[in-house]
């Protein structure tokens, strides 16, 4: 059995414990951290401290450097963090929570001269992990500046970066990273490469060409449906025939992995538009059964189109997916850039900076869930600083961002 399966298994074992068992989850409230007790599920915890239990995956985001790959979701003993979103509030009894080791103090990174900047490249529409909209560019481009700007200044000045934003997902990897217009790639997933001859064509792509970073972040891959739709992905049987919409130059190897094979045997029919504004547009007048995109950017954009009433989204996943940092294999430095990389955001995680970091972004995206209102306000213009991975202005929130000439619409 295959990670992503034995994942799913766990977590429809975190979903389907029965809500009803009674125990210390019925006092939970959020901001610190929480020992799980036999009987309990992420989702009976989130139904407890936010009054959803489809918000279980809060927890399950905001621990993931806990979970072990997910084998230890429902665990008894294991302490989770409980972040606090929409106005709940920061309390939990003395009882539920645990102390945390402090961190050793990382070690220095070594480097050496480079020739150039790092040129990083993100697009926007992929809330809230990348957007010129979000407060500093979104979680990724936050995580990358705050990690490669404390590498800037531990070494003196022989790192540089910049982040760039082309808005053609589908011109990332052919040709601006793959001829290296740009140095680096970010958020990318990385198919089972291990299972190479099974992989469709987009995805031995990926593997031939790319070097991938230790994995960032991890993100599920859900179907969103209209409220009426029969669909209920109870299994995987029930798609095939069915049309799925994911915006072009987004993955696709999930919709194969497990020997699903919806892809590879033409089982499903994927429309491919050039956003998952036109996805959902598509999930509205019918020509689509259900929009095929990561949880959070799938909420994100039924909230933007203000169609929370008429979706719903199904909470089994059709996949777990790590997304990584990316260079392409023919990069004269490939192999330091990702040992840079690796080391920063290493360091970051060590620190604790990483976990505020992404609390901090879950925190506004999830408070825009229960608002009903758009996820962050637009940024203002980065200044040039900025643009070269600089600390900008305390006034400027675009700390990261670096508009390119060769925009187009994604």
């Amino acid at each position: 059995m295959g990670r992503a399966l034995r994942f799913v298994s766990f977590l429809a074992a975190a979903l389907l414990l029965p809500l009803w068992v009674a125990g210390p989850a019925a006092a939970q409230t959020c901001g610190a951290d929480y020992v799980i007790q036999e009987g309990d599920s992420l989702a009976k915890i989130a139904g407890k401290v936010y009054g959803k239990t489809s918000q279980w995956t809060v927890i399950f985001y905001a621990n993931q450097d806990r979970l072990g790959g997910g084998s230890s979701l429902i665990v008894p003993g294991l302490a989770v963090r409980i972040p606090c979103i929409g106005g709940s509030e920061p309390a939990l009894p003395a009882a539920a929570t645990t102390e945390a080791a402090a961190p050793a103090a990382p070690a220095k990174i070594e480097t050496a001269a480079i020739t150039k900047k790092i040129q990083f490249l993100t697009a926007d529409d992929y809330a809230p992990f990348t957007g010129r909209s979000l407060p500093q560019g979104g979680m990724h481009p936050d995580l990358i500046t705050t990690a490669m700007g404390e590498l800037k200044t531990e070494s003196g000045g022989k790192v540089d970066f910049a982040i760039n934003w082309v808005n053609d997902w589908s011109a990332h990897l052919n040709p601006l990273l793959v001829t290296r217009a740009f140095d680096m790639g970010f958020p990318w997933y990385q198919p089972d490469c291990k299972d190479f001859a099974n992989l469709n064509d987009d995805s031995k792509y990926r593997c031939q060409k790319f070097f991938f970073s230790d994995p960032v972040y991890e993100e599920l891959s859900l179907l969103f449906v209209k409220n009426e739709s029969p669909i209920k992905f109870e299994s995987d049987q029930e798609i095939p025939g069915r049309s799925l919409c994911r915006p072009a130059g987004y993955f696709s190897f999930d919709l194969d992995q497990n020997g699903r094979n919806w892809l590879k045997e033409k089982k499903i029919t994927l429309l491919q538009p050039q956003t998952i504004e036109e996805c959902f547009k598509l999930l509205m007048d019918g020509s689509a059964d259900a929009v095929a995109v990561t949880e959070l950017t799938g909420r994100a954009a039924v909230i933007k189109a203000d169609l929370s009433d008429k979706v719903r989204v199904i909470e089994r996943p059709v996949g777990i997916l790590a997304d990584h940092i990316i260079i392409a294999k023919t990069h004269p430095n490939a192999r330091v850039l990702l040992h840079y990389v690796n080391a920063a955001m290493a360091k970051l995680k060590a620190d604790g900076k990483f976990d505020e970091i992404v609390e901090k972004h879950l925190t506004l995206f999830w408070e825009s869930q229960t608002n009903d209102k758009p996820a962050a306000p637009a940024a203002t213009e980065p200044s040039a600083d900025a643009t070269s991975g600089e600390t900008a202005p305390a006034t400027d929130t675009a700390t990261t961002t670096d508009t390119t000439t060769a925009t187009t619409s994604q």
